[in-house]
Order: C-alpha cells, then sequence, then structure tokens
C-alpha cells in the first residue's frame, strides 16, 4: 500500500498567531481551527501544522532569527515544511516603525521558507477596533497590505486577512464576539481567522493537486487481453449461450 501524504505547516507570527487572549490568560491559536480544515479536506493526507506566535515581537526586530531556528540547515532525514503562513506587523506598525521598512524586513523573512522550497502564505495585517489615531494608522496598515499584496514571487501567496475579518465592518455583536480588546481576538475570533485562512489554503492546495495529479498505476497488458471469448457472446438468457453457472451442491 502507496505511503499516505504528508502536509506540515508552521504558522509563525506574533501574539495574534500565539492565539493571545484575556489578557494572556488564554491562548488559542487559529492553527486548531485551521487543521481541523485541512483534515477534513484531505482525509488522505496527515496534517501537521505548528504554531510559533510570540506576543510582542516585530518584523523589523525578532522575526528573522525567529524563522531561522525553524529552518536550521537540512540534514539528513528532516521533514521541513510544506507551507509557511506568516502574520506581522501589527506590532510594528504600534512603534510607528515605516511600512516600507516593515515590509523590506518581511521579504527577508519570507526569504528563509522559499529557499528551503516551502511555499509561504502571506496575511495582510487586520485593522485594530481604536478609534484614537485610527486614521493616520489606517493610512500606514493600508500601505504596508498594499505592499504585501503586490509582491511577486515563485512560490509565494498572499490571503487578505485584513478583508476577511474587518473590525469596523462587522456589526456590534460580532465585534463582541470576536475581537477580545481591538487588536486580539477571542477563541471564536481566532477560530474565524483559522476558517477563513484554511480555505483560503484548501483552493491552493486543490489547485496544487489539479496541475499535479498523483501518477496512476501502469495496468500490466497480458496476451489476449482484448480477445472476445465465443461465450461472452451472445443471449444470456439462453442456455446455449453465454456462461453456464454451476453451483457445487448440485454436483455432489
Amino acid at each position: 500500500m502507496a505511503a499516505r501524504q504528508k502536509l506540515r505547516v508552521l504558522c509563525f507570527g506574533d501574539s495574534l498567531t500565539a492565539g493571545y487572549a484575556s489578557m494572556g490568560c488564554v491562548y488559542h491559536p487559529y492553527r486548531l481551527k485551521l487543521e481541523h480544515m485541512l483534515e477534513m479536506a484531505f482525509p488522505d493526507m496527515d496534517i501537521e501544522t505548528v504554531d510559533d506566535g510570540r506576543p510582542g515581537d516585530t518584523v523589523k526586530f525578532g522575526f528573522l532569527k525567529r524563522m531561522q531556528t525553524n529552518y536550521p540547515p537540512r540534514k539528513k532525514g528532516d521533514e521541513s515544511y510544506n507551507w509557511t503562513i506568516v502574520l506581522g506587523g501589527t506590532n510594528d506598525l504600534a512603534l510607528r516603525v515605516k511600512p516600507e521598512d516593515i515590509f523590506a524586513h518581511l521579504q527577508e523573512v519570507w526569504d528563509i521558507p522559499l529557499r528551503r522550497k516551502s511555499k509561504v502564505l502571506a496575511l495582510t495585517v487586520p485593522e485594530a477596533g481604536i478609534e484614537n489615531g485610527r486614521e493616520r494608522m489606517d493610512a500606514r496598515r493600508n500601505k504596508l497590505n498594499e505592499l504585501i499584496k503586490g509582491y511577486k514571487k515563485e512560490g509565494f501567496h498572499v490571503f487578505d486577512l485584513n478583508a476577511a475579518v474587518p473590525f469596523f465592518a462587522m456589526s456590534k455583536s460580532d465585534q463582541e464576539a470576536f475581537w477580545d480588546d481591538g487588536v486580539h481576538f477571542t477563541p471564536d475570533g481566532y477560530n474565524l481567522i483559522g476558517k477563513e485562512v484554511g480555505m483560503s489554503l484548501v483552493k491552493l492546495l486543490e489547485k496544487e493537486r489539479a496541475a499535479n495529479p498523483p501518477p496512476t498505476k501502469k495496468r500490466r497488458v497480458f496476451r489476449d487481453d482484448d480477445k472476445v471469448f465465443e461465450e461472452e457472446v451472445g443471449d444470456p438468457t439462453s442456455l446455449d449461450q453465454g456462461y453456464v453457472v454451476v453451483r457445487r451442491k448440485d454436483l455432489n
């Protein structure tokens, strides 16, 4: 029997990847819902998801070194990740790092898995439910997200998380259900992220499968395979035509 295909996914980022909620008393990473969706979509595969989210970390000062630890020098027998999902920039924007600077560092982070033949799914930065200074923050976030969406490289893909989970466009009840403090999400909110990201990744994997279908086992051909025997033609209801079935008990 053929070995089951494996799918390993790394979810990398800051507190939004870690699933930070309730001031750090609860952690519910979106990876959990993502893995469930992948298992439902591909029951014939062995799915493994890993989250590396560090609250407070920034793209500019911490992401590169951490990503390198997830992709150490390859050793014989090591299993790498097939996909790496990257979400980062929220803390950098809060520290007033320029969008162009954040984007430049994100490219360095993305390049690490790409060089190891891991496909990258970059997520745009979701908006924060904070009114104070919203116009200026939105402009900087939108600039960063446009840079992310415009990036092109082999193996690189983007999912617009910002558009999928908009804070201010949601109803008051949905804001209370999905957001914890205006920046972080509730467990239900992280499940929503996992669902949205999961649907995007499933589509990409289905497209990948369609482009690279598994090889079919070649049928062994024997002499006279296409020959039609006399017993195979005629009227099957007639006793002098077709096959005759004899039961063992009739011979006794």
